[in-house]
């Protein structure tokens, strides 16, 4: 007979994992609902039902739920949001980012069932090559995704410009496959002499000319529709910029590179903020929500911490700096290149 098992260490963070799935689809489910949006002000669950077309009971429990994990305050029976809903899951916030995460949750999350089955029958290439290639969906992802760029992440960008060599005098910049274009909006604020190039897809850009328009820079902001991979970039630039889009050049990388380096003038800045891999591609985190993308398909999208860095020397760059910036959504390298 065996003695009973005893075992010093804890499964709790097991279970907290498996917890985490649960606390996400609340937080979508509110958003889905709509009720952040309606929580400004303290309400009781009755009345939010009324006003929203839900199921009294049921609306009472699930709010229930959205205070035990922390996204809503409750007192004397009235609900409300917290700062952090108000600030970011309200609709009516400026730096709303509901949208975001409801882009992440269907890109990274809806379809982890699947994931079984990738890992025993490889890729399924051909349905994830028509996805990708979809015009609309990274139309709907580039107007989801400026949200992530609002308030923090933009200004620490227009930051990091302002103070390079020079900046003070820079008169024309390119945002390379620059979708919304949030980037640089904000480094134009921050240089009243500057004017943009946001160059994307066609559809893609649709996002970036509305954004223009509300925050009133349309007058200094050019769209121009292409593929950076395969059209002239024009010339004369003081700056160019690429955010988190580097990862479709990765097959042809040197030859962007080169590209890049000679659309820009003399002793001018290329600016990539990029995924970095490092722990022997085990580490950063935020790199699990490319984790659907890598197992459909058999190419490699992401790139190795210094990847980058060692690309822009061999393109003829005369120095580059790297630094790891800590964003809302997780490290992200910063590769700033001077031709």
């Amino acid at each position: 007979m065996t003695g009973l098992p005893k075992e010093e260490a804890s499964y709790r963070s097991l279970f907290e994992l498996l917890n985490g799935t649960l606390k996400s689809r609340l937080m979508v489910s509110g958003l889905e609902l709509g009720i952040f949006g309606l929580l400004n002000k303290p309400v009781g669950a009755q009345d939010l039902a009324e006003k929203a077309d839900l199921h009294p009971v049921n609306t009472a429990r699930f709010l229930d739920a959205l205070a035990t994990i922390g996204l809503l305050e409750k007192k004397d029976g009235l609900y409300r949001n917290n700062s952090l809903s108000r600030t970011f899951l309200s609709s009516s916030s400026p730096t709303y980012i509901g949208d975001l995460l409801l882009l992440c949750q269907r890109m990274t999350l809806d379809g982890l069932d699947r994931i079984p089955a990738l890992v025993r029958q490889g890729p399924a290439a051909a349905r994830t090559a028509v996805e990708l290639a979809s015009p609309e969906r990274w139309a709907e992802a580039a107007r989801a995704s400026a949200q992530w760029v609002y308030g923090e992440v933009g200004q620490l960008m227009a930051g990091v410009v302002s103070a390079l060599p020079g900046a003070a005098g820079f008169t024309k910049m390119l945002d390379l496959g620059g979708g919304h274009g949030v980037f640089a909006l904000y480094m134009l604020e921050a240089l009243p002499g500057l004017r943009a190039v946001i160059m994307d897809r066609a559809p893609v850009l649709e996002a970036a000319a509305a954004l223009s328009r509300d925050f009133g820079f349309d007058d200094r902001v050019e769209l121009r529709p292409g593929d950076y991979l395969q059209d002239d970039l024009c010339s004369d630039y003081d700056l160019i910029f690429a955010s988190a889009t580097l990862n479709f050049a990765k097959d042809r990388l040197d030859g962007l590179l080169a590209k890049i380096h000679q659309a820009l003038k003399p002793g001018g800045f290329f600016l990539s903020f990029q995924d970095g891999l490092t722990a022997e591609r085990t580490k950063p985190e935020t790199m699990l929500g490319h984790l659907l993308d890598s197992l459909e398909n058999a190419g490699d999208f992401v790139f190795e911490q210094g990847e980058i860095a060692e690309a822009m020397l061999r393109a003829g760059f005369r120095s580059v700096r790297s630094r790891t910036i800590d964003t809302p959504m997780g490290p992200m390298d910063l590769d700033i290149a001077r031709h």
